[in-house]
C-alpha cells in the first residue's frame, strides 16, 4: 500500500490520520537565495506542506528547449522543502492561471493558427506532452513512496471554469501516472456543480476554492464526494492586484475565521497565497482586456511580497497553532528594506538596430507572436499617400497599447478598448505612418487567452473630399519590427524625442548588497532593469504604488547600473530613487 491513501474521513500518512496544512509559495516568484527563509516562515506560521505550480512557459521558453536549472530548479526547491520537514503538493498544468502571462502556457502556441487551447484537440496534446512527461518524470523520484515528500499532484487548473472535455483530463491523468507520479491525483476547482462537475474525474480527489465561505464550500463538496475528506486547495487570504486599480485588503479577522472554519471541516487546506512574492520580467498576465496584473505579487498575503510577516501571519500562526496543537515560534529574522537613496542620471537613448531581432515584411501585419515573438514591444512601418484634405487612418483591433506616428512625430495613442478609432492626419504626399505596439501580458484566463498581441489587421485609409468619405482602402506593405528587449543599448547619448520610447540609464554605489525597491518616477510606462535583470513593468498610474521589489542578490558591491525604459517618453524630470 502507498505510503499516503484516504478515504471518506481523514488522509492517512505511514497510516496514521494527517492534517494536511499548507501554504502556496512558487519558486519561480522568489529568488532562489530566499527560498529556505521563505519556507521557514511557513513552517513557523504551522503549515506542514508547501504547494508550487510548475510554470511551462519559464521551462520551455522556446519550443523544445528545456530549461529546469538555477532559478528554475524547482527539484532543488521540493528537496529544500524535505529537508525542512515539508510535505510539497505540485500543481504542474499545464495551465496554472496564477495571474501569470497565458496563464502559464507558453506564447509559442500561439504561433499555431487553430490550436485550441485546454482542449482535446491532437495538436494541442502534441505541444503540452514533452514538457509534461519530463517534468512528472522528475518529479516521480520526489514522491513520498520513493523517500521524497511529494503527497499529491493536481490535473490541471481550475478546468471546470473554462471547460468539461474529460478526454483532456483523462489524457494529463494518464501522461502524469505514466511517468511514474505514484502519489494521489488531486482537481481543483471552484464550490459550484457546473465547475466541479466540469473540472474533475471521478477516480480523482476534487478540492474547492473560495474567499470565506468555508462551511458552505466544503459542505457542497462533500454532499458531491462523499467518498472522500474535505480539501481546500485554494482559500483565497488575499487577492491578485491590478494596476490602475484599489488595493482593498482583506480583513485579518475575517481570514483566520475562515481558516479556523475550514480546519475544522478539511483534511487538506491550501492557503492561496502564503507568500506571493514578484512576477518579474515581462509574466505578468491579465484576467481580461483592461484588468492587468502588478509586477508585484504581494496580493495581501501572510508574508509580504519583500518576505516581512503581517497582522495577517500572526493571526493565522495563532489559529493553526490552536487546531493542531502546535507550539509557536518564530526564529527567522524578517527583511528590512534599504535606503540607498536617488541614482545618479548618466544618459538617455533611443530605440536602435540592437533592440530590433528578426525584422519582417508582409503585405499585411503579422502578430507578434507570428513574428516569432512573445513579450515586449513590436512597430510596423508603412506608407499612406496624403491628399491634404480630410486624411486619417482607422486603427484595427491593436494588443494592448498602440502608439502612432506620422513622418517619426507622435500623432495619439489609442487603448485596445477605446472605441474611437479613427486618427485624423495632416500633409500631403507620400508619408510613413508607424505604429509602435505594447504588449502589456497575455490574458491568463478565459476564452480571450488565444487572442495575440500586435496589429491584428490592416490600418485603412480614410479618404474624406469635401466633407465625405470617398474611399476606405486598405493600407498595404508592411515592416514589422519587433522589440523583445533582451538586449539593452550600449551607448547612452541621444536626448530623447517626446512621444517617442526611449531608455534613461542611472547608477549608484553599493558598499553592501541590501534588499531595496526601485522607485521610478515622472516616466509613464514600461519595464526597469538593474545589472541587465528586467525588474519587470512600472506604471504610473493611480491608485497603484510604482515600485520595483530588488532583491539583494541583483545588486553588486561597486557601481550598479539601471535602466529604465519608458514606451512614450513625455516631458518633465525623470528621477529613481532605491528606497523602502
Amino acid at each position: 500500500m502507498s505510503r499516503i491513501h484516504f478515504d471518506e474521513k481523514h488522509i492517512y500518512i505511514d497510516g496514521a490520520p494527517t492534517k494536511i496544512m499548507s501554504g502556496a509559495m512558487h519558486y519561480f516568484r522568489i529568488h532562489p537565495a530566499y527560498w529556505r527563509d521563505r519556507l521557514i516562515k511557513l513552517k513557523e506560521m504551522g503549515c506542514n506542506c508547501v504547494e508550487t505550480y510548475l510554470a511551462w512557459n519559464l521551462h520551455e521558453k522556446n519550443e523544445g528547449e528545456f530549461d529546469f536549472s538555477g532559478w528554475l530548479d524547482f527539484g532543488a526547491y521540493l528537496d529544500l522543502a524535505k529537508e525542512l520537514g515539508l510535505y510539497a503538493i505540485v500543481r504542474p498544468g499545464p495551465y496554472i492561471c496564477s495571474e501569470f502571462d497565458l496563464g502559464g502556457l507558453p506564447w509559442w502556441l500561439l504561433r499555431y493558427d487553430g490550436i485550441a487551447l485546454r482542449t482535446s484537440q491532437p495538436l494541442f496534446l502534441e505541444k503540452i506532452t514533452p514538457f509534461l512527461k519530463r517534468a512528472c518524470e522528475m518529479l516521480a523520484p520526489r514522491m513520498i513512496d520513493a523517500g521524497g515528500n511529494v503527497i499529491f499532484v493536481q490535473v490541471e487548473n481550475e478546468y471546470g471554469s473554462y471547460g468539461n472535455d474529460k478526454a483532456y483530463l483523462n489524457y494529463l491523468k494518464n501522461i502524469i501516472q505514466e511517468a511514474g507520479v505514484s502519489c494521489p491525483l488531486i482537481t481543483s476547482d471552484g464550490a459550484q456543480g457546473v465547475l466541479l462537475g466540469g473540472g474533475g474525474l471521478p477516480d480523482v480527489m476534487a478540492s474547492v476554492n473560495y474567499r470565506k465561505e468555508s462551511k458552505e464550500a466544503l459542505s457542497f463538496l462533500k454532499g458531491e464526494r462523499k467518498e472522500q475528506p474535505g480539501a481546500v486547495m485554494e482559500l483565497w487570504n488575499g487577492r491578485a492586484q491590478h494596476w490602475g486599480k484599489p488595493i482593498p485588503p482583506r480583513d485579518v479577522d475575517e481570514v483566520a475565521l475562515s481558516v479556523e472554519t475550514a480546519l475544522e471541516h478539511a483534511e487538506l487546506v491550501n492557503l492561496y497565497m502564503f507568500h506571493g512574492g514578484t512576477t518579474f520580467g515581462f509574466m505578468n498576465g491579465m484576467d481580461h482586456p483592461g484588468a492587468i496584473h502588478m509586477t508585484s505579487y504581494d496580493v495581501d498575503a501572510p508574508l509580504d511580497e519583500y518576505g516581512r510577516r503581517t497582522k495577517k501571519y500572526y493571526a493565522e500562526q495563532r489559529v493553526i497553532a490552536k487546531a493542531l496543537g502546535k507550539a509557536i515560534q518564530n526564529t527567522a529574522e524578517d527583511t528590512v528594506l534599504f535606503t540607498y537613496g536617488e541614482a545618479e542620471a548618466c544618459g538617455t537613448a533611443r530605440i536602435d538596430k540592437d533592440q530590433v531581432t528578426g525584422t519582417q515584411s508582409s503585405p499585411v501585419p503579422l502578430s507578434m507572436e507570428m513574428c516569432g515573438q512573445g513579450y515586449g514591444y513590436i512597430a510596423y512601418e508603412t506608407e499612406i499617400c496624403l491628399n491634404g484634405e480630410g486624411d486619417a487612418i482607422l486603427l484595427p483591433a491593436a494588443n494592448d497599447m498602440a502608439h502612432v506616428y506620422l513622418n517619426g512625430e507622435y500623432v495619439k495613442s489609442v487603448w485596445r478598448e477605446d472605441a474611437e478609432r479613427e486618427i485624423p492626419l495632416s500633409g500631403e504626399g507620400i508619408a510613413r505612418i508607424s505604429v509602435f505596439v505594447e504588449n502589456l501580458g497575455h490574458c491568463n484566463f478565459g476564452p480571450q487567452m488565444s487572442e495575440k498581441k500586435g496589429l491584428l489587421g490592416a490600418l485603412t485609409h480614410v479618404y474624406r473630399k469635401n466633407g465625405y468619405i470617398c474611399a476606405k482602402p486598405m493600407l498595404m506593405g508592411y515592416r514589422m519590427y519587433p522589440i523583445p528587449l533582451v538586449c539593452l543599448p550600449s551607448r547612452y547619448e541621444d536626448t530623447p524625442k517626446l512621444g517617442a520610447p526611449a531608455f534613461y540609464r542611472y547608477r549608484f554605489y553599493a558598499t553592501e548588497a541590501h534588499d531595496t525597491c526601485l522607485h521610478p518616477r515622472g516616466f509613464t510606462r514600461g519595464v526597469a532593469f538593474i545589472n541587465g535583470f528586467n525588474l519587470g513593468r512600472h506604471w504610473t498610474i493611480e491608485p497603484s504604488p510604482n515600485k520595483l521589489f530588488v532583491p539583494a542578490p541583483f545588486i553588486k558591491e561597486g557601481w550598479n547600473e539601471i535602466v529604465v525604459f519608458d514606451a512614450l517618453a513625455t516631458g518633465g524630470e525623470k528621477r529613481v530613487f532605491l528606497e523602502e
